[in-house]
């Protein structure tokens, strides 16, 4: 077990009964009261609310500040309209996270995107959500609703808000959330023994899907990863301005524990919901692009990465056209893949001439670059392969057979698989000697028979 389920085993109720004799278990104290010494300031919680635009709620343990903020369906945000950007149903979202049953819940689920401010990136019991902020469509606006932590001895309130939002939810979506987010708010609910609503709902995490659609761009490359702000640039064409560094926010917060001004928060605040829409954003593009394939692809880079995600999922015939885009890519790499996922398409499925044409095309797209590149190497030394494995099975073309495997050979006789098309010269030889010489005997001991010249074991 994590170490979230081990301390709700411990705090459940229902334990062990306790003996007549036995004293009551001690409660350990969950968290430091905020009694006004420890910091300069005693926060003003209306004034607060006033500086910020929020409003305070009352819960069971207190009262809380709640920050709401509507984006309509016709703002824009970068090149997309928050209308553009609801979520269409679990099956797109199966084919990008298998994890997700598409049976488990409505056609249209209602998803709550979350996204967290913390006072550290280490995790464990030490780390708080100062800033737990989420959104949800309403009407085809997308609700912004952050919940700010006044002081510690309120976290128990901000908790037990934000869980009430979240009882509702029929998915939750996150940007690498599985890893963090929902761990970090898990151990809170758990430390203050209360029950964490997050269990049972479907849990989407946007970065493992956004890695295999866009990771192989430039652009992402060079901002070193899939961060949330550089799909924004790609996607979106949104460029933040003034926006708060991300390493600036947990000084900023404490600030306000200090002082009580909760002006500089407001910027913390700010880059919180950009991130929330453009979560909401980036994550119905990923939908439309799983949903619709090879269509609403952009160009051959972004058909082969969606190629290879509907292929993941079982969607081979709109993989095989979503490839079918991407080998008309100017781009060398994407050319490259694409000639070899269809190749291997077109074989599995029978269509072995098709298939020979792919692997000749791909031989004669690497033979006119000059590069040395280990990934495309690869894939010209398998469509060489493939390609003597066709002549002398499927064409019985045994001469060209073996012009292709001492072809193979004289590129790269160190690689991998030199010792297999060693032995396939060496069989082709064979074959070729007996042809010559005329057949053999029609009949052989079965202890004689040559398996390794059966096409079924080569």
């Amino acid at each position: 077990m994590d170490l979230a389920s081990r301390l709700r085993s411990v705090i459940r109720p229902g334990g062990p009964a306790r003996s007549a004799n036995e004293a009551p278990p001690r409660r350990e104290l969950t968290y430091e009261p905020d009694d006004g010494r420890r910091y300069e300031a005693q926060p003003d919680l209306d004034r607060v609310a006033d500086a910020l635009g929020g409003r305070l709620l009352s819960t069971a343990f207190g009262r809380c500040l709640a920050v709401d903020r509507r984006y309509e369906s016709d703002r824009w945000h970068g090149d997309v309209q928050i209308g553009d950007c609801e979520l269409n149903d679990f099956e797109s979202l199966r084919i990008l996270d298998s994890a997700i049953d598409a049976d488990a819940g409505p056609q249209t689920p209602r998803a709550v995107f979350i996204d967290l401010e913390t006072t550290g990136l280490s995790g464990g019991a030490g780390t708080v959500a100062f800033l737990v902020g989420c959104a949800y469509f309403d009407a085809g606006a997308l609700q912004v609703r952050q919940f700010l932590l006044s002081s510690f001895s309120a976290e128990r309130a901000l908790l037990a808000a934000a869980a009430e939002l979240f009882d509702a939810a029929d998915l939750i979506v996150t940007y690498n959330g599985k890893t963090f987010d929902v761990p970090v708010m898990e151990t809170r609910w758990a430390f203050h023994r209360m029950p964490a609503p997050l269990e049972e709902v479907p849990h989407f995490d946007m970065l493992h899907p956004a890695r295999r659609l866009w990771r192989s761009r430039s652009v992402l490359a060079d901002d070193g990863g899939c961060r949330l702000t550089a799909l924004e640039r790609m996607l979106l064409n949104l460029r933040r301005v003034g926006d708060v560094d991300g390493f600036e926010i947990p000084g900023r917060f404490f600030q306000f524990l200090r002082t009580g001004d909760a002006r500089p928060l407001e910027p913390v605040l700010e880059h919180n919901r950009l991130d929330l829409v453009s979560l909401a954003a980036v994550t119905s593009r990923a939908l439309r692009l799983a949903g619709g394939g090879e269509p609403v692809c952009r160009d051959g880079i972004e058909a082969l990465a969606v190629g290879r995600v509907l292929e993941r999922a079982g969607a081979l015939d709109r993989a095989e056209a979503c490839y079918r885009r991407a080998s008309e890519s100017p781009c060398v790499d994407t050319r490259a893949e694409s000639l070899y996922r269809l190749g291997l398409r077109c074989r599995r499925t029978g269509r072995f001439e098709e298939a020979a044409g792919w692997w000749r095309a791909l031989v004669a797209l690497t033979d006119t670059i000059r590069r040395h590149d280990h990934a495309i190497a690869s894939l010209r030394e398998f469509a060489i392969e493939a390609l003597a494995i066709h002549q002398e099975h499927r064409a019985r073309d045994l001469r060209a057979a073996r012009e292709l495997a001492l072809f193979a050979l004289e590129e790269n006789s160190s690689s991998r698989r030199a010792d297999g098309m060693r032995h396939r010269l060496a069989r082709l030889d064979r074959k070729l000697a007996r042809k010559q010489n005329g057949p053999g005997p029609k009949t052989r001991p079965y202890g004689l028979i040559d398996l390794s010249e059966d096409p079924a074991f080569s």
